[in-house]
């Protein structure tokens, strides 16, 4: 029995440790984009707002497929041909 809770001890003091390294020395991406060089910074921006731009047409797409009775490729199917 003392020998688990030794194991249980260890380990719990292992990924702790570990958990707090990386927290530690691993940057968030709010401190990552202002490293960036200015050139870099904008062109991150843009991607960003596409991918965001895109998710929410996805969203969108979901919804309408949610709460019609066709299927949701026919949906994308006429979504994506009205662009």
């Amino acid at each position: 029995m003392a020998n688990e809770i030794k194991v249980i001890l260890y380990m719990t003091g292992i990924l702790a440790t570990g958990y707090g390294l990386m927290k530690y020395t691993v940057p968030d991406e709010e401190t990552m984009r202002k490293r960036l060089d200015p050139a870099l910074r904008k062109e991150y921006d843009q991607r960003r707002a596409a991918n965001r731009e895109k998710g929410q047409q996805m969203m969108d797409m979901m919804r309408e497929a949610a709460e019609s009775d066709k299927p949701a490729w026919k949906i994308a199917n006429e979504q994506l041909g009205k662009k």
